[in-house]
């Protein structure tokens, strides 16, 4: 459901400080989703959320399934984690809120916010910090999941997101190949992030996992083969294995590396092969929410009475 702003978040702005008032952000509300400052791009936005909806609903069901699919079994491993990866589907299907209500997010849903311009998104990480600053500096990240302790819901969407060569919807049938040689995928998954539904599948993810889980010792692999190394609790915490498993249910996949039960194991070594992107069987990363001193081009009210 797409709906502008609201007679309540009217309200809440009317009463904003001077500062907030200025920053005069566009805001659309896409299910529970806030979608900020996008401009002449929200209706993309607004079409990657409903092709999310849509594409994610089989992904549910597989997952809930007593007998589910080889690409569950291939990303998360063991069924007893089914209930956890359901629900953060489900969660993303519509942008149930799991943070508190804050700037430009007046429900706590995840908040899918358009950087154009240094100054509309800062906050602190070892020292100041600008979203604006970090996208340009860095080409090829096309979004990014700020993360803070408490969690926020604040999700950047880069200028590259909307300006460079990235396909918004994968064609029918886009899935990874297996080199069976060395029973492992070839390119490490990489075709996918040329795909904006991924993309923002990724880092809406990201947001769910750790609002949800409140943990700061989460897995953060991007390789297909090292988020198929993870043993199975690890998985579950790793925001693209979510991409791999719901894009492969999407594209109806097959062809899968042969788990260890079933055949050769997973190569443990560096081979002379292109779909090597460094060790095969990825350790636990520790991920620092240390992010603090918020500013979304404004003056940060949150929690302000």
């Amino acid at each position: 459901m797409l709906m502008r702003l609201s007679i309540l978040a009217w309200l809440a702005l009317a009463n904003a400080s001077l500062a907030e008032k200025r920053s005069n952000f566009d805001i659309v509300f896409s299910g529970q989703y806030n979608i900020v400052n996008c401009g002449g791009n929200t209706t993309l936005v607004v079409n990657l959320l409903s092709k999310l909806y849509s594409s994610l609903l089989p992904v549910i069901q597989d997952a809930k399934s007593t007998d589910p699919s080889p690409a569950y079994n291939t990303f998360f491993k063991n069924a007893s984690y089914a209930p956890l990866i359901s629900a953060l589907f489900t969660n993303i299907t519509t942008g149930v809120p799991l943070t508190p209500p804050a700037p430009y997010s007046f429900n706590g849903s995840p908040t899918l916010l358009c950087v154009t311009a240094p100054g509309q998104f800062t906050y602190n990480y070892n020292g100041p910090k600008d979203s604006y600053t970090d996208c340009v500096e860095n080409p090829t990240q096309a979004s990014n999941y700020p993360g803070f302790n408490p969690p926020r819901q604040y999700i950047i969407l880069c200028p590259s997101f909307f300006t460079t060569n990235i396909v918004s919807i994968p064609p029918p049938s886009t899935c990874m190949t297996v080199n069976t040689y060395i029973n492992r995928f070839r390119g490490s998954g990489q075709s996918f992030s040329r795909y904006k539904l991924w993309i923002l599948l990724a880092t809406i993810a990201h947001y769910y996992l750790y609002a949800s889980t409140g943990s700061v010792a989460i897995t953060n692999a991007n390789d297909a083969n090292k988020c198929l190394g993870l043993a199975a609790e690890q998985s579950s915490l790793n925001a693209n294995n979510y991409v791999y498993y719901a894009a492969s249910i999407y594209g109806q996949c097959s062809n899968f590396p042969t788990p260890p039960t079933r055949g050769r194991e997973l190569l443990e070594i560096d081979v002379e092969d292109p779909s090597d992107n460094g060790t095969d069987i990825a350790s636990p990363a520790v991920v620092e929410f240390i992010a603090t001193d918020l500013e979304i081009g404004v003056e940060d009210t949150t929690g302000t009475p």
